[in-house]
């Protein structure tokens, strides 16, 4: 159940600008309500400020390089170019976790 919490902590950050920085500035408070395992936590906690606009330019590189457009058609469901899941990994790749 805890990569169904990153992949929501990960989408919210991604479209929720006042999230983000609480996540930043605040992360027990932002991860409170979330059940993850400890070493994603870990990773989440110790992430870089810019990471989220980071995963961004990568995330649009490959919506290019896809042929799709627009940032949020990311979470747009079945038709997205990558979906939810896919970011997480892309995040966990570059910054730690299982």
């Amino acid at each position: 159940m805890s990569k169904e919490a990153l992949t929501t902590i990960v989408s919210r950050c991604l479209t929720d600008e006042n999230y983000r920085q609480q996540l930043i500035s605040d992360p027990d408070a932002a991860l409170a309500d979330y059940d993850l395992e400890e070493d994603e936590a870990k990773m989440v906690r110790s992430l870089p400020s810019d990471a989220f606009d980071e995963l961004t330019m990568d995330l649009e590189d490959r919506q290019s390089k896809s042929g799709f457009l627009g940032g949020l058609s990311l979470f747009s469901g079945k038709d997205g170019a990558i979906d939810a899941s896919s970011v997480v990994d892309l995040l966990t790749k570059k910054y730690g976790g299982h």
